[in-house]
């Protein structure tokens, strides 16, 4: 098994003052920055944490964490933060951390309180410090930052020892626990999210800004089902009921509508998937793994092949001719 350390989590290595050949060369890591991917094996993996562990702050470690203070494009936070509410949007993120570190992020709804326990996907190691503090501010900022109100969890525990700054920035006092755990009230996670329609504008490239105030303008059904499915595809809501019931119509009703366009709701999915598939393209730190998963898609495989459909080209020959330009 191999794991990746993604072009963002490099920039927010970065960001607070490390180089990552500076954490390669602690690890006992050969410099392989050259690659396009950062690929390690499940034990370099671990001693870069561990090096990293070492050096690291615990104020670097809550700047880190919080979402307001990332100056690059983070598409873990991005799906959550386009969610209708704090549930959704943790549902969102820990099915997405999934794809690109080997972070579990288990859930337990006890009818009372949303329980997270945090774990390595790695037989046999336990998180490092500041990774347990870091992915648990950073689910606490998450909330905070889609709702816009300074959510308190109702327990945060690890076996690790929180500094007075942190404590204050949570809002409790952590226990020592055997486990990596972070909880919220049930009615702190039916919040809904203030995020749900901005965080699609705020993130999105330039080009995609311009296509997005396009298609607002249009007066047409068709304009306002792809203003629509600009936001609900990263949200990971845009079945036809869903959308229907977003835009107040019933799904029958809608069929007629786009049949009277001469289109259909699958092709107008495609469309919108397209253009975000093109703008997110552009970019040489998001993966396809990520992309498939902004646009809608829980397979690479299925969205490679609808990708070459699109546009004549697999995503490598795309980026190649891109970068050429």
């Amino acid at each position: 098994m191999k794991l990746i350390i993604s072009k963002q989590f490099q920039a927010f290595i970065e960001s607070v003052g490390f180089s990552l050949e500076y954490v390669l060369e602690r690890a006992g890591i050969p410099n392989i920055l050259w690659k396009e991917e950062l690929e390690l094996s499940p034990m370099e993996y671990c001693r870069f944490l561990n090096e990293l562990d070492e050096i690291i702050t615990d104020d670097q470690v809550l700047a880190m964490s919080e979402i307001g203070n990332i100056s690059t494009f983070m598409p873990p936070f991005f799906v959550a933060l386009c969610a209708k509410n704090a549930r959704e949007g943790f549902e969102r993120f820990a099915k997405y951390k999934k794809l690109i570190c080997p972070l579990i992020v288990d859930m337990t709804d006890t009818g009372d309180v949303l329980e997270f326990r945090l774990s390595f996907d790695i037989p046999e190691v336990d998180m490092p410090r500041f990774s347990v503090l870091n992915e648990q501010l950073a689910i606490l900022s998450l909330i905070r930052t889609g709702t816009g109100k300074q959510v308190i969890p109702v327990r945060i525990g690890s076996p690790y020892d929180y500094s007075e700054n942190m404590v204050k920035c949570i809002g409790i006092t952590p226990e020592k626990t055997t486990d990596n755990i972070i909880t919220f009230s049930r009615q702190d996670c039916a919040l809904p999210f203030i995020t749900q329609n901005n965080a699609m504008t705020e993130y999105l490239e330039p080009e995609l800004k311009r296509r997005l105030e396009e298609v607002s303008t249009e007066r047409s059904f068709i304009g306002l089902l792809e203003k629509t499915l600009f936001s609900a595809i990263p949200g990971g809501r845009f079945s036809r009921e869903e959308v229907a019931q977003s835009l107040g119509i019933s799904v029958r009703s809608m069929q007629r509508k786009l049949s009277e366009e001469n289109t259909t709701y699958q092709q107008e999915v495609q469309k919108v998937q397209k253009l975000l598939a093109l703008s997110y393209i552009t970019d040489p730190e998001m993966s396809i793994d990520e992309i498939a998963c902004l646009i809608g898609y829980s397979e690479q495989p299925a969205f490679s092949r609808a990708f070459k459909n699109w546009t004549g080209m697999t995503v490598t020959q795309y980026r190649k001719q891109d970068a050429s330009r």
